[in-house]
């Protein structure tokens, strides 16, 4: 026996997922386990951890222009060389 999935949408969604299930000749279950198939068979990306800055744009004085993540993580290079300098 299958197991249940409950997924909520609102009304206009639904309403879309089901215009195109029909487009394709499928149900709704039929069209949600395609796409999830589809999804399943592509390999997986691998995610490099990304430097979270962006909602700190601004918020810092770089000295350097905006705290961008190309600004900023110039600075913390620059910044660790300098120490790593320091304690030789």
């Amino acid at each position: 026996m299958a197991n249940i999935l409950t997924l909520r949408l609102p009304p206009a969604k639904l309403a879309r997922m089901d215009r195109r299930a029909a487009e394709l000749g499928r149900d709704r279950s039929g069209y949600l386990r395609a796409l999830i198939d589809r999804d399943l068979e592509q390999p997986a990306e691998r995610v490099r951890h990304k430097f979270a800055s962006e909602d700190l744009i601004g918020a810092f004085n770089t000295g350097q222009g905006g705290a961008d993540n190309a600004t900023v993580r110039r600075l913390v290079r620059l910044r660790v060389r300098e120490r790593r300098e320091k304690h030789r």
